[in-house]
Formats: C-alpha cells, structure tokens, sequence
C-alpha cells in the first residue's frame, strides 16, 4: 500500500483528493488547520484509509510533527494548502504579504525538504498545487501570483535535483475552478480615497454577481481534478507542468502567440469585468 500526504485537505482539491487516493487503495495522511474537532476532520476521518494530522504549514512544530509522522514511509506529497490574497499591492499590509508569501510558497518548500529523506527512499513524487498564475500576472493579486510563480520555479529547479535520485516533481497550474476558492478570498479594502478603489469595488461586484457555487457543483469539479491527480501520482513518468482546465491552457498559448501589449490588455480588462 503506498502513503500519500497532502496538506490543505479541509475543501475543495485537497478534501476530494483525499477521498480519490483512499478510494484507489492508497494510504492517505491528509492535513488540515485547526483543531481535530472541526466538523471536516471527522469527515476526513470517517473515510476508509484516511487518517487526519493537524497541520497549519507555516509552523514549524506542527511541521516537524508531520516529518516524525511519515518516517515509515512516504510515496507522494501534495503540497495543496494555500489561498488568495486579493487586492491592490498599496493597500496591503506587511503581514498581509508575509502571510500570503509564508502559506503558499515558503511553507511547501520547508516541508518538502522535510520530508526529503521519506520521498528518497521510495523514490517518490512531489505534486505541488501552484496555478495559472504561475506563469501569468494579473491585476490585484501581484503577491498571489508571485507565490505561485516561484511555487512553479521552485518545482522546475527541484525537479532537476531530484531527478538523480529517482523522485519525480511536478507542478499543477489550474486555471479558475469553482471549488469555493474566490468566496475564502482574503480581500482587504482599499481606503476610499485609493486610486484603485473604483476598479477594485467594480471587480468585487462582478465577483459576488456570479454568486455562490452550489456544493455538488463544486464537489463535481474537485471529483475531476482528484482523478487528474491521482493518475498523475500513479504514471509512470509526470510531465513537469501539468495545466488543468480549458481556460488554463487556452491561456498559456495566447500568451505565447499574441503581442504582449494586446496580451496585457486582455488581462486587464478581465480585471475591470471580475473574472481573475
């Protein structure tokens, strides 16, 4: 039976991966912040195979819990756990960016080489969940899409190193998925008098015009990307990147085949109409 570990499994991607690599017959250490109370641990932990581990990965104790956790064995991480800080860069604050840096960039690297030594051993994957902004900018959210940048850098460089020893890395860039990211946005408001303060109000409205996303809708798509991310974890070889959606695709070859300055207008414009 093979061990697979994945952080951030409270919803969306990392609840419905979860219960796909359990259903396949893999041993699953899913990870979640909070207390063992919370109402999605015991659902975590009422799935055969499931076994729940309190994580919030920007502690270093609770990490380290994490490593001593896996030291029998570990075949694949998935490093899922993240979210979106939306916003003018002028309206954000020090710890804001910090946060945002520390959550979905720096912590999945720390715990990577953490649990190095396990992934050798078996030579092993890494999966990391960066985005489709991993290779694109868009207005309002400069510090979400750095993180997701160097998440993507950070798997294509450690991809390299650990070819050598047999461990496979990839990353995942989806594009917009209706799983109840936008709605646990953390989105702070600009002063009203920002220059910023009308695009920014104008994107919010269209933002909560599509309103909320209906939970077996939602659960429908977290269904098809555990299925992508199990079979990627059980190929024989993984690509390096690997682009889920239409958008996320479509995106990447206009991006490589239009002029840059009609490119940025694209972009841009989906800002004023709320749909990055």
């Amino acid at each position: 039976m093979k061990t697979v570990l994945i952080t951030g499994c409270s919803s969306g991607f990392g609840f419905a991966t979860a219960k796909r690599f359990a259903a396949a017959g893999w041993s699953v250490l899913a990870t979640l912040r909070g207390s063992a109370d919370r109402p999605e641990a015991a659902a975590l932990a009422a799935i055969p195979g499931v076994t729940v581990l309190p994580l919030d990965v920007t502690d270093p104790a609770q990490r380290a819990a994490v490593a001593a956790a896996v030291a029998g064995g570990l075949d694949c991480l998935i490093n899922n756990a993240g979210y979106g800080l939306y916003g003018p860069l002028e309206a954000l604050d020090d710890d804001q960016i910090r946060r945002q840096i520390a959550t979905n960039l720096e912590a999945p690297i720390l715990l990577t080489r953490d649990l190095l030594p396990a992934l050798r051993r078996s030579r092993g994957r890494v999966i990391n969940i960066s985005s489709v902004l991993g290779f694109i900018g868009t207005p309002f959210m400069a510090i979400y899409t750095a993180s997701k940048h160097g998440l993507s850098g950070f798997s294509e460089a450690l991809r390299l190193e650990l070819a050598p020893h047999g461990v496979q890395v990839c990353a995942v860039e989806p594009g917009r998925h209706d799983t109840g990211f936008n709605a646990r946005l953390d989105h702070p408001v600009p002063a009203a008098d920002s220059p910023y303060r009308s695009k920014y109000d104008r994107a919010m409205r269209r933002r909560a015009a599509l309103g909320e996303v209906p939970p077996e809708r939602a659960a429908a798509i977290g269904g098809r990307t555990a299925d992508r991310l199990l079979r990627l974890a059980e190929a024989r070889r993984m690509p390096a990147r690997l682009r889920l959606g239409t958008d996320s695709k479509a995106v990447f070859w206009v991006k490589r085949l239009i002029p840059a300055a009609l490119f940025d207008r694209l972009m841009i414009a989906a800002t004023s109409r709320g749909l990055n």
